[in-house]
């Protein structure tokens, strides 16, 4: 937990942007880039020949349980990223089973590799971690490489994802725009390994992404809580299934507050 000071030192100096962040996929966001970024993200969730790989995420954008943020450059990326997850969070239950909060980022010209945005990535998380007033859920480990450890933000467990326009043969990690989605852990309560919907939720799955991607399913993929499983390998995907380097930890317990280098 960190206290009012530090977050201040983040560029949070009254802990909470103004105003409501969060946009249905049936709203009209403010702004040209907003718009366009949600079009596309609902043409390709929606396309009918092409189909998504996570049949949750494209049942969450028909009915309406998703929500997005757009997030700007600057100095008020970190804040307005901690804001919109505040929001979300706080309202994520009473959106229904399937949710989600997709957050979309401004296009910044210094982000022009993969490796970029991957340092971008686990920067941000372990700056909006900063802000973070929250107590640790009681059911989450603290230790990154515990199986049973998940990012979680304002006491509420979640699974991460990163899309960017640097993925090609890995089409399901791949968006025009630089792009989180935050799944809360509830989502997959009724989901486990073991059980029939959840069984038969995965292998839907992953028929499809054997569709989708061009790259082979990758080993990082597990089930929370198993043994072995490492959750924070499976948010920041590369094209390639080369395996992490033997004692490689997670980004988040070192990574620096800063912004993307030219």
């Amino acid at each position: 937990m960190k206290t009012s000071s530090q977050v201040r030192a983040l560029g949070h100096p009254t802990g909470r942007p103004e105003g409501n962040l969060l946009v249905s996929p049936a709203t009209t966001p403010p702004g040209s880039w907003p718009v366009l970024a949600a079009q596309l993200f609902n043409e390709r969730m929606l396309d009918s020949t092409n189909l998504f790989p996570c049949v949750f995420g494209v049942d969450a954008v028909r009915k309406e349980t998703l929500r997005y943020a757009f997030i700007p450059n600057g100095s008020q990326r970190v804040p307005v990223l901690a804001e919109a997850l505040r929001q979300f969070t706080d309202i994520a239950e009473s959106l229904g089973r399937r949710t989600s909060l997709v957050c979309f980022f401004e296009f910044d010209p210094r982000l022009d590799s993969m490796e970029k945005h991957r340092e971008h990535f686990w920067s941000l998380l372990r700056d909006v971690s900063a802000t973070d007033m929250a107590t640790w859920p009681e059911d989450i480990s603290q230790d990154f490489d515990d199986p049973t450890w998940e990012y979680s933000y304002n006491s509420t467990p979640m699974f991460v994802v990163a899309n960017t326009p640097y993925h090609v043969d890995r089409r399901s990690r791949y968006f025009e725009y630089f792009a989180i989605t935050f799944q809360p852990r509830f989502v997959f309560d009724d989901l486990k390994g073991g059980t029939a919907t959840g069984d038969n939720a995965r292998k839907v799955i992953r028929d499809r992404l054997a569709k989708y991607d061009t790259a082979e399913r990758t080993p990082l993929l597990g089930s929370f809580g198993e043994a072995g499983n490492k959750e924070w390998e499976q948010y920041f995907l590369s094209d390639d299934n080369e395996p992490n380097p033997p004692g490689a930890r997670c980004p988040i317990a070192h990574a620096k507050i800063s912004e993307p280098t030219s």
